[in-house]
């Protein structure tokens, strides 16, 4: 950097003096002076609202004031030798450094960390953790009683079976396990099906009752089917490639481009919560809370993508004097459709994980199942629903990921005889039949019905009125104010926490680098194993162990965050480490460095950016889901926003949603460019 003169240098030192950031923004580095001065004025609001919650109070002649003005202090002043350097411009850590330490001194209060809870109250968390290790899945008689079998007990029931000796123990089903996963109505004689609990002598002919876990998959499929049909055809309208070849197109593509990014704010818990009122409780609210939420990220996914298709064709067909359509038809479609359905398939497993918890308001579902046995305090049977909730979502997770493989890879081209000609299309009736089949059932199972949805309940335009009609009140505003920045805090630290834990476990998770030993590869495997049993299940459904181990508030929530973020962070930080380049390791290695330094020197400065990227777009998803951590007690907006509803305020409740759709607007807009400035 070339020097700049010294009047210049005091001129713009003494404009940094004044206003945070001016004399950066007067030598012509605008972004850095914006920058510095909206970093200035959080902090200095930050401080004065910690100050109103006894957050960093201090005493000074006689006169309460805080601490934190010290770091503030400290920031103004680097910010003032940023701007008067003449020689080269100064490192950005002292400033970072500052803003830090007021930012998380706050965060710190503000979520009520006390890590003593984790020690003084192990007691009750070994209990929870016991009752979660032996689900409640199989029973036995004792007396007139039934007692949980363990696995001790069910490894002992089975081999005895192979075996082909009488099992010492009657074990059978729980009826928790029936209730989740379905029972067997018949009128059968009494045999094997009365003694699992599987028979019902009224019924005349046996019958599938669908279990919680069966309606959470047919919530999941439901919506992914109906937000990809409503979702393909508005995408079209948020392409602005598109869009701009129509008379008022750009009108249209603001529009709906705005309105995806509003709706995809408001997380599907929320979006249940307003449904029941149209439709009123159980799986159909489920399936259309879920499905209101993925047309707008289908929506938005599908637009990006159709902004990026090779512009070749569609010159070729306007030249020829196609219309709109055609160009769409034939120039358009053929380029996105692997794309799309790699879109589709991943929207069906976020789907299936949003169904898990969907039932925490809108009823039906695991997530309904979850509710009764947290009032219940049977954490025997939450376990069972977790367990199997896990199972499911590897499942989901493992056959979207193989078939999103099939789609986006390069397909060999083929010639194929008549006999396979006429295979192909039975194997595809079949799969239309088989369609066609699981639909009808899944309507079924969801029970839609169309007549409610043309026709929501009376008071459904009454509760949107008052939803419109925003409370800005004072009072509203501070309490709406103080619970989203506790909101915030909470996202901030269970990122930090689970970055922190992830960080090791990320190398052993990474394949290349624990594939040369026998005892690493089970690290390996151990490890991944466990980022992916953690990240099958829902923040929302982890709440409630840490409310049992630390209490209800912001530090159970975050905690429930926290695991979350390890699962997920450890998982894309495995993935960076094993995506380096291996020239420089080699390079490294050959001139005698150890495993630390090869790590130090020829790792870390490659990953570093994709960890910070990683980083900013976790905290992105962990303001999303701290929004609704408090149904379940996890504190900050979460609760604030339940206890609106559950008392009728719905202008309360619209103010709270309206600070949601801002708050995640702006951290979705931030994110996005901090990403594209470090890849």
């Amino acid at each position: 950097m070339t020097s700049q003169p010294a009047a210049a240098s005091r001129a713009s030192a003494l404009a940094s003096l004044v206003v945070p950031g001016a004399g950066q923004f007067w030598l012509g580095r605008r972004g850095r002076g914006v920058v510095i001065a909206l970093t200035a004025l959080v902090l200095a609001f930050l401080v004065l609202w910690a100050l109103g919650q006894h957050i960093g109070e201090a005493q000074l002649g006689g006169q309460v004031t805080s601490w934190l003005w010290l770091p503030f202090a400290l920031f103004w002043a680097w910010n003032v030798r940023d701007a008067g350097q003449t020689t080269a411009r100064p490192s950005p850590w002292p400033g970072l450094l500052c803003a830090g330490l007021i930012v998380y001194v706050i965060a710190w209060q503000a979520t009520d960390v006390n890590l003593d809870r984790l020690v003084t109250r192990f007691d009750d968390a070994k209990k929870v953790f016991g009752e979660l290790l032996t689900p409640e899945l199989a029973t036995v008689p004792v007396g007139e009683d039934q007692q949980t079998c363990d696995w001790a007990c069910l490894g002992s029931y089975f081999s005895d079976r192979l075996a082909g000796r009488p099992p010492a123990q009657a074990v059978q089903l729980s009826d928790n396990v029936l209730d989740i996963f379905g029972r067997l109505q018949a009128a059968a004689p009494p045999g094997w099906m009365v003694t699992l609990g599987l028979a019902s002598k009224d019924q005349k002919v046996m019958i599938f009752q669908a279990g919680k876990i069966v309606e959470t998959i047919a919530i999941g499929l439901m919506a992914t089917l109906f937000s990809t049909l409503l979702a393909f055809p508005l995408s079209f309208l948020a392409a602005h490639n598109l869009m701009s070849r129509l008379p008022g197109g750009q009108v249209i593509y603001t529009f709906m481009r705005g309105l995806f990014n509003i709706v995809r704010a408001v997380d599907t818990v929320v979006w249940g919560l307003i449904i029941i009122v149209w439709v009123g409780l159980g799986t159909f609210a489920g399936v259309i809370a879920l499905s209101i939420h993925s047309v707008a990220a289908l929506g938005k996914l599908y637009s990006e993508e159709l902004e990026h298709i090779d512009p070749g064709p569609v010159e070729a067909l306007t030249a020829s004097g196609a219309n709109l359509l055609q160009i769409i038809r034939y120039a358009v479609i053929p380029q996105v459709t692997p794309s799309f359905l790699a879109y589709t398939l991943l929207r069906w497993d976020i789907n299936m994980r949003s169904a898990t918890i969907i039932g925490f308001v809108a009823g039906g579902g695991i997530g309904f199942f979850v509710v009764e046995t947290i009032r219940a305090g049977a954490y025997q049977q939450y376990a069972t629903a977790l367990w199997v909730t896990a199972v499911v979502i590897i499942l989901v997770d493992s056959i979207s990921a193989r078939l999103r493989a099939n789609i986006l890879k390069d397909q060999v081209q083929t010639i194929t005889t008549p006999r396979q000609q006429t295979l192909g299309k039975l194997r595809a009736a079949f799969y239309i039949v088989l369609g066609l089949a699981l639909f009808a059932y899944c309507w079924q199972v969801t029970e839609i019905n169309l007549k409610d949805l043309l026709a929501p309940a009376p008071t459904f335009l009454r509760l949107v009125g008052d939803f419109l009609r925003l409370d800005l009140s004072p009072d509203v505003l501070a309490t709406v104010t103080g619970q989203m920045l506790t909101t915030i805090f909470q996202a901030l630290l269970a990122t930090t926490f689970g970055a922190l834990l992830a960080l090791p476990f990320s190398f052993l998770g990474a394949r290349n680098l624990t594939s040369s030993r026998r005892l690493l590869a089970g690290a390996y495997y151990a490890t991944r194993s466990l980022f992916n049993v953690l990240r099958s299940i829902e923040a929302l459904l982890y709440v409630a162990i840490f409310v049992f181990w630390v209490g209800i508030g912001p530090f159970a929530g975050m905690l429930a965050l926290a695991v979350t973020t390890f699962a997920l962070i450890g998982k894309l930080f495995s993935e960076a480490i094993e995506n380096i380049e291996p020239g420089s390791i080699e390079a490294v290695t050959a001139t005698g460095a150890d495993g630390l330094q090869t790590i130090v020197y020829a790792m870390v400065p490659q990953i570093v950016p994709a960890f910070v990227s990683y980083l900013i777009y976790q905290w992105d998803i962990n303001i999303r889901m701290a929004t609704i951590i408090g149904f379940a007690g996890g504190g900050g907006i979460g609760l604030t926003l339940s206890t609106f509803f559950g008392s009728l305020q719905y202008h309360k409740a619209g103010t709270i949603v309206a600070f949601i759709v801002i708050v995640v607007a702006l951290m979705d807009f931030t994110s996005a460019k901090v990403r594209e400035q470090l890849i």
